[in-house]
């Protein structure tokens, strides 16, 4: 009988055709760890030995500039895998994490994942797909710096990011985006003015032509 985190794991798309042996080896190497609101996960210049799968709550994941001012790189939430493409080259890590909410993540021993599952077609498929996720982010965060005005930043970010944009407070939004608050809520009126964006429960989505 699966464990709690073995329930958990099954529902993840990367460990999901697990056989059940497996599955119990991955369980054994795992553990869940809880997080508060404002906990940090890991620092910049750390080495990880553990692969981090987020399985709960929103993380932000950032730098600091020369002058000390934070500088988001981006959101992760449910199931996410966070800072996998330095852990697994065994190199410290360029940024530093923290929660925005309540969460947790599971912790696997690296050393023993990649022992036994890093070559299980549909797990080394499903870390292609996470580095190819980032290699994207990297992108969208060099478009949000020569995008040409504010209100293109913002309907990129909603276009590209339509469930995470519903999870993030609109300061942690206009954090990603580089801007004040006042200056992402003036633009987000405009927009909705002008018929690019509708207001929906959680936030604020495209709307579609």
């Amino acid at each position: 009988m699966c464990s709690k985190i073995g329930n958990i794991l099954k529902k993840v798309a990367m460990f999901s055709s697990l056989e059940e042996n497996d599955l119990l080896l991955l369980e054994s190497i795992s553990k869940i760890h809880d997080y508060q609101d404002g906990d940090r996960v890991f620092l910049e210049g750390e080495i990880s030995c553990h692969l981090m799968l987020l399985i709960d709550g929103v993380v932000s994941i950032f730098k600091h500039d020369s002058k000390g001012n934070e500088i988001v790189i981006g959101y992760f939430t449910r199931y996410s895998l966070l800072a996998e493409p330095s852990t697994l080259r065994h190199t410290p890590l360029p940024s530093s994490a923290t929660f925005q909410s309540d969460g947790a993540i599971i912790k696997i021993d690296l050393q023993k994942f990649e022992e036994s599952f890093i070559t299980h077609p549909q797990i080394s498929q499903a870390i292609i797909q996470s580095l190819l996720s980032k290699i994207e982010l990297l992108q969208q965060n060099i478009h949000f710096n020569i995008a040409s005005t504010t209100t293109e930043k913002i309907l990129h970010f909603y276009e590209k990011n339509p469930k995470l944009s519903l999870d993030l407070k609109q300061y942690e939004i206009a954090s990603i985006l580089n801007m004040v608050p006042e200056t992402f809520s003036r633009n987000i009126k405009k927009l909705l003015n002008d018929g690019k964006l509708t207001k929906v429960s959680t936030g604020y989505k495209i709307v579609t032509p």
